[in-house]
């Protein structure tokens, strides 16, 4: 079952126009879908190839995704890095302006970073939604303590947070604050507002 000469010249030039039409298309669109992607994601890459916590932030924002955003802030606040981690607690906020943990989460970062005026802002908005909320009356007294020297004010809020919580290790920490700061309280000249 040979072929002439002149069969295979055909069946050959056959096959190659084949692979010239099909490599032409490929080759074609190819570049086609090349030049309409748009530039943005490489942009955006190439932006935030320097910080990968600022592109997961922005990336967690703009798909609205609160467990991730906490989730880097939570990773964030663990290894020391309060500014991404604050950052990371404001875009929930953006987000979710009720959400209580992200809150809750700037007053430890504020208070950590002796930042006391903006972590009793976060602490207020807590607890005007929720005045019972323990881990913000608690927040509320060491600011009160170390941020205004308010020790009337913090031993109140400890003892309502000791009331309401009962036992743990901050309450045991609350009582010893408490006892501490009612004598500091005593030798104190009372504010008048």
């Amino acid at each position: 079952m040979f072929l002439s000469f002149k069969t295979r010249k055909k069946f050959i030039k056959a096959v190659f126009w084949v692979l010239v039409v099909t490599l032409g298309i490929g080759l074609v669109g190819s570049s086609v879908i090349w030049t309409s992607l748009p530039d943005e994601p490489v942009r955006e890459k190439t932006e935030n190839r320097d910080d990968p916590v600022t592109f997961q932030l922005e990336k967690a924002e703009k798909q609205k995704d609160i467990a991730t955003l906490l989730s880097i802030a939570g990773r964030c606040a663990e290894s020391g890095d309060v500014n991404n981690a604050i950052q990371a607690y404001q875009k929930v906020l953006n987000v979710a302006p009720e959400n209580a943990a992200a809150r809750l989460g700037l007053v430890e970062q504020y208070f950590m970073a002796d930042n006391y005026p903006e972590a009793l802002l976060q602490v207020e908005a807590i607890l005007e939604k929720a005045p019972d909320h323990q881990k913000a009356l608690y927040y509320r007294g060491l600011i009160r303590a170390y941020g205004n020297e308010d020790y009337a004010g913090a031993v109140a809020d400890l003892r309502r947070f000791v009331s309401l919580a009962k036992t743990g290790r901050e309450v045991e920490e609350a009582q010893e604050l408490i006892r501490d700061w009612s004598r500091e309280g005593e030798s104190q000249p009372v504010k008048q507002d």
